[in-house]
Order: C-alpha cells, then sequence, then structure tokens
C-alpha cells in the first residue's frame, strides 16, 4: 500500500486510576477496560459505571455465560438484551447478553453482578465504544479528580 493511501491511527491511551488503586479505567478512541481489584469499594464500581452512562448511554457491555434458562430470562427481566442462546447440556444455556448502559436497572445488575465477583476475585469489563478525547476528559470529570481520580496520557503513534 503506497505510503500516503497507509490507514493512519491514533492509539493514544487514557488511563485514569483511582488513588488507592483499587479501580482503573483505560481508554482508547474504540475501547474502554474496566480494572477492579478484588473488594474495591462498591461506592467506587457505582460511580464508574454511572459516570460512562453519563457520557456515552449508547455503550453496551456484552458478555458470554452459561446459565440455565430460568436465569436467561431473570436478566432479561433486570434489562439485559439476550443477544443469542444455544443449548449446551441437558439443563445449560450458552448465551450472550448485551447489557445497555442507557438502562439503569441492567446497569445495577451489572453492578451488583460484578460486585459477587469482586469478592473472591479481580474484575474486568472490555467495551466497545466510539469515543473520542473530549469523551475521555468528561468521562474523567464526571468520575471527579477531587475524589482521587487522576489520569495518564501516553501519546503513541502520533502523525503531524
Amino acid at each position: 500500500m503506497p505510503a500516503d493511501l497507509e490507514q493512519k491511527t491514533d492509539t493514544t491511551l487514557y488511563i485514569m486510576e483511582h488513588a488507592d488503586k483499587g479501580a482503573r479505567i483505560t481508554c482508547t478512541i474504540g475501547k474502554v477496560t474496566i480494572n477492579m481489584k478484588k473488594g474495591v469499594d462498591r461506592d467506587i464500581l457505582a460511580k464508574v459505571l454511572l459516570s460512562l452512562s453519563k457520557v456515552d448511554s449508547s455503550i453496551a457491555y456484552e458478555y458470554e455465560t452459561m446459565c440455565q434458562y430460568n436465569d436467561i430470562n431473570r436478566l432479561r427481566l433486570d434489562d439485559y438484551v439476550v443477544v443469542s442462546y444455544s443449548k449446551a447440556g441437558p439443563s445449560t444455556y450458552k448465551t450472550i447478553f448485551s447489557v445497555p448502559f442507557s438502562r439503569r436497572k441492567a446497569l445495577r445488575r451489572l453492578a451488583i453482578n460484578m460486585s459477587e465477583r469482586l469478592k473472591s476475585g479481580d474484575a474486568d469489563l472490555s467495551i466497545l465504544w466510539d469515543g473520542n478525547p473530549s469523551k475521555i476528559r468528561q468521562l474523567f470529570e464526571e468520575l471527579g479528580a477531587t475524589n482521587g481520580w487522576k489520569m495518564q496520557v501516553i501519546e503513541a503513534n502520533k502523525d503531524s
């Protein structure tokens, strides 16, 4: 491919970390990764999810799980969206859910599920989004630098 037609990408990383090192959010223009350490305060978890929702309510977290049919319906009632499911065993279904950040009930269920996971270990979420530096700054402002959040910007492959 000729040099003038090469796709140029901005791979700048924006890393937001809570002062206690229990929570970290890494953002690029295409992805948000949330890392939570075991035992992180539930208020920090809630603040992260609500802040993301305020900045971009169109995002959704998608994940795959094995569950019983009754669990599929229970999560659907909590505003999770069933992307697909298939029978994987006598009473087990392989299910892909989408958790829309525009729905408070779904966010609440996601926070509860993450809190349960954080009792036994660390938890990570990877979310695709249509981000930009303005949205990332807005997210940092929502989290609040006065509440112990710091941001580091790592620029790479910046073309002039």
